[in-house]
């Protein structure tokens, strides 16, 4: 492992390194994994397809990443390291997290010009390739860029792949799982090493998506102030959920608290069954990556 590589979790259920029967590559083939990955980091889960159960997360925090070459030797080094990733899957979800991508109205959306409209909101380099997710709860179409070497990347480590962005699993699968609850002045805040996003969503419509880049917790609330100054959402009422790697020890936590009444922690989708391996993660940890495979797209 380099020095830019620092393991931050590893829960493994047995099953997963049992002796079988089988040849590894019948084994695994009921299996369904999923690798969310970004500058910051690397993580990635196993669902047993047939008990519908997550039996694994293991997570790599990157340091001084600034460029997608060494992410490409970081993910070498990983994949290398970890006999799991090398197995044949009956199923790979790979989430990219790329701050290059716009959301497109089903009704406006012509194939032939996705081009044009990610360039309308980002400067797309030459190297970098462009793709898009269709999120049909959303009825709209997340467009994206890809650097090619990570593109090479994927291509040359996995058969049998699906690759999305983060955001589109991100709304996607919230839109899902809170199909019939009401929403009102509910906040979805999702915590990422150096984005976060907030997420509103009403009436099974998307109010507001957006991520912004954060290096303090000042950074934090005064990017969610001003998002609810905005939208003219009062802190005193409304409803913050918290996704992502952050619990109440923490200083981000803290500062939120002074300024939002009412905060809670997003809980574990209930869709899902979950390993005894998993019970000491909370609920709000790895929130997008164990949801990844709800969605369709």
């Amino acid at each position: 492992m380099s020095s830019h590589t620092t393991a931050n979790a590893n829960y493994i259920d047995k099953v997963l390194t049992r002796n079988s029967s089988r040849s590894y590559s019948d084994y695994y083939k009921d299996y369904l994994l999923s690798i969310q990955f970004s500058l910051d980091g690397f993580s990635f889960c196993v669902l047993d397809i047939e008990r519908n159960k997550h039996l694994a997360i293991k997570s790599y925090f990157f340091q001084e990443i600034e460029d997608y070459e060494t992410l490409c030797n970081e993910i070498e080094n990983i994949i290398s390291e970890n006999e799991l990733l090398k197995r044949a899957f009956h199923t790979i979800n790979i989430n990219f997290e790329s701050q290059k991508s716009t959301l497109v109205p089903s009704p406006l959306f012509d194939k032939s010009e996705i081009d044009s409209y990610l360039k309308f909101n980002h400067k797309i380099q030459y190297d970098e390739e462009i793709f898009f997710n269709e999120l049909k709860n959303l009825e709209a179409y997340n467009i994206y860029a890809i650097p090619n070497c990570i593109r090479e990347k994927i291509r040359s480590k996995f058969y049998k792949y699906k690759i999305s962005n983060f955001s589109s699993t991100l709304i996607e699968s919230l839109l899902i799982n809170h199909k019939n609850q009401s929403l009102k002045n509910k906040v979805f805040t999702n915590i990422r090493p150096s984005y976060f996003d907030i997420i509103i969503i009403e009436d099974k419509q998307l109010i507001f998506y957006n991520a912004f880049r954060y290096r303090t917790k000042e950074d934090l609330i005064y990017f969610l102030i001003f998002t609810l100054e905005q939208l003219k959402l009062n802190p005193e009422t409304i409803d913050l959920v918290l996704l992502g790697e952050i619990n109440k020890s923490s200083n981000y936590y803290e500062i939120l608290f002074n300024y939002i009444r009412n905060i809670s922690f997003i809980e574990r989708n209930d869709y899902f069954k979950y390993s005894y391996v998993l019970d000491e993660v909370p609920s709000n940890y790895y929130y997008n990556l164990l949801n990844i495979s709800l969605c369709e797209l």
